[in-house]
């Protein structure tokens, strides 16, 4: 049976759930199905009935609907490893990625104090997080898993929206990245994602 995945081309949760499931060997098993968030197909009522909280993604798996992207297990370092992404990163980096998208799109530059309070408050968590991967390979330890997909998506975006040293001036940062963006899931994963952000 053919997994759907609802979401949005401009999605950075769509493109975590189609780098995991690319990841999984699902590529040909899986029917995206792109919606209009800029013109408000997530809050539609065919969508929210699959949805209620009228987001994206949505996984559709026969008479199975999953729509939370990152449902952390309780296991160990995986468990740990996205406690710490979603209060250490998450909460921050989301917002100003936000911030950049919108003014991105509608050519207009983000206030620079804005700027700098979001990279005064990053900063220390990223110094934290390049500590942790300084004696392992991955976010979790020595293995991929989906902490490290739980991270990628707005590493990417902070990237290619023009703050690559928050990555890159961050020597055990910049070899995680170097590793896991060249893996072939994300690379078919990003793809139509990068077309539609220009980068």
């Amino acid at each position: 049976m053919v997994l759907q995945l609802i979401g949005a081309p401009t999605s950075w949760n769509t493109l975590r759930a189609r780098h995991v499931l690319f990841e999984k060997g699902l590529v040909d098993d899986v029917e995206l199905v792109d919606l209009s968030v800029e013109n408000g197909d997530q809050k539609k009522p065919e969508h929210v009935a699959k949805n209620p909280y009228g987001k994206v993604p949505v996984l559709i798996d026969g008479d199975f609907t999953l729509f939370e992207s990152s449902n952390p297990s309780d296991l160990g370092l995986f468990a740990q490893a996205a406690s710490i992404e979603l209060t250490q990163f998450d909460n921050l980096a989301e917002p100003f990625v936000l911030k950049l998208v919108i003014a991105k799109f509608q050519g207009k530059p983000v206030p620079k104090n804005e700027v700098s309070s979001a990279l005064a408050d990053l900063a220390p968590k990223l110094d934290t997080l390049d500590g942790i991967i300084s004696n392992q390979s991955y976010i979790a330890g020595e293995q991929f898993s989906l902490a490290d997909a739980f991270y990628m998506p707005l590493v990417h975006l902070l990237i290619g929206l023009g703050f690559q040293g928050l990555i890159f001036e961050r020597p055990n940062l910049e070899k995680w990245w170097k590793t896991v963006s060249q893996r072939e899931a994300w690379q078919r994963a990003v793809e139509p994602f990068n077309k539609v952000y220009g980068f």
